[in-house]
């Protein structure tokens, strides 16, 4: 292997790459239903394919600590093979005492997959003895699941610690990407933070209005400001316990010059039997599903005055029409922006990126993440247990 700090293609020839891949796709009736994860791999898998090396890789999928058919990666197989046009090897049993003997006489050409990591409760208890099992697979590791290096597992956190290791393209990509927005992308800078829970996002929340010049917020995040201001339309959002935390993020948005933007009305059902009302009073029958059009038009003018804008939630309920409008028109004008070149837009979250998706916006922004829990935790605080343990990787260098 190279003895720099980068690592080419050739330095992995007839080398034994294990991969942390994130395959945790969503399988309906036996079919992967969205490939984003099985493509986010595609510039580490095109690296080592020049290289010449033995691809073996290994993931999770859903949550389980039980080998079962629902959640088998063997129903992974079919997209893999299909997007990488190759001969996918199964595993069923990486610690059996012939996964070695099925991967050294495997096709260099083959995608080697293991089964569920999940399926081994060692994974989720971080064991090491399991992660140098894991390890004794291959001669090199390379982390390209971001979006579960939050997690303290074995397979992110204690294999890198037995092989010489490096993070994948993609992976360093969503941390460059993030980097950049944090400290160093043009301003006018904008966040638009959504969800339902406040207690999801406090974190989050105090570090953004340090680092952006316009924070927008949505759904019950929203409510909560609003309720500690005194409007009781969203009161039931209001959760005590983190009133100090709202009166922080305020404080602070006033110190670093931060424009805080609220809802001024809302989508409203207010009641089963009639049809969905906009509100900007209190009414003690409505149930809050979506922000509504003055709204949508506040937070649209203030995305039209801005430079670079990170999303981070959904501003209301968007699986449920009509619930969906204000994240739809919000994406639908970020996208155009980014289009004609008058914006650099970031998008990350499991459902926001699902409301990309569905609306067909994905493909008109600048970057959008597969990550749910990973791209929060690192915009709070840019740490991951996942790169603690891989202080000293390599650079993959073309």
């Amino acid at each position: 292997m190279s003895t720099s700090n980068f690592i080419t293609a050739n330095d992995f020839y007839g080398k034994k790459v294990l991969v942390r891949a994130d395959l945790n796709v969503p399988i309906q009736n036996g079919v992967v239903q969205d490939i984003s994860r099985v493509k986010n791999l595609k510039e580490t898998i095109s690296f080592l394919r020049k290289g010449h090396a033995k691809i073996i890789l290994m993931s999770h999928l859903g949550k389980t600590n039980q080998k079962n058919d629902e959640q088998s990666l063997r129903l992974v197989i079919n997209a893999l093979s299909k997007e990488y046009k190759c001969n996918v090897v199964f595993i069923d049993d990486c610690l059996s005492q012939n996964a070695d003997e099925i991967i050294n006489k495997s096709s260099f050409d083959d995608l080697i997959l293991l089964e569920n990591l999940r399926f081994y409760k060692e994974e989720e208890m971080c064991d090491t003895v399991f992660a140098g099992k894991l390890a004794h697979l291959a001669d090199f590791y390379i982390n390209e699941a971001f979006s579960v290096s939050h997690r303290k597992h074995a397979s992110v956190y204690e294999v890198p610690k037995f092989l010489p290791h490096a993070l994948g393209l993609a992976f360093v990509k969503e941390i460059s990407i993030i980097d950049y927005f944090l400290n160093n992308a043009k301003s006018p800078k904008m966040s638009i933070v959504g969800g339902a829970k406040l207690s999801t996002k406090v974190k989050l929340l105090k570090n953004l209005v340090k680092k952006v010049d316009k924070l927008a917020l949505g759904g019950g995040i929203a409510g909560a400001f609003l309720a500690f201001q005194g409007n009781t339309i969203l009161s039931i959002s209001a959760q005590k316990e983190f009133e100090k935390d709202v009166i922080e993020i305020i404080g602070n948005a006033k110190e670093y010059g931060c424009e805080l933007i609220f809802p001024e009305d809302f989508c409203a059902l207010i009641s089963e039997d009639k049809e969905n009302s906009i509100i900007t009073s209190d009414d003690v029958n409505a149930s809050i599903f979506d922000i509504g059009p003055k709204s949508v038009e506040i937070f649209i003018k203030h995305i039209r005055e801005s430079s670079t804008v990170l999303w981070n939630g959904p501003v209301g309920l968007f699986e449920k029409p009509p619930f969906d409008y204000g994240t739809r028109m919000i994406g639908e004008e970020i996208g155009r922006l980014t289009r004609e070149g008058k914006l650099m837009s970031i998008v990350g979250g499991g459902d926001t990126a699902h409301a990309m998706n569905k609306f067909n916006i994905a493909k008109d922004l600048t970057y959008q993440s597969t990550s749910g829990g990973a791209f929060l935790t690192y915009l709070e605080c840019s740490k991951l247990p996942g790169m603690s343990s891989m202080k000293d990787a390599l650079i993959l260098k073309e």
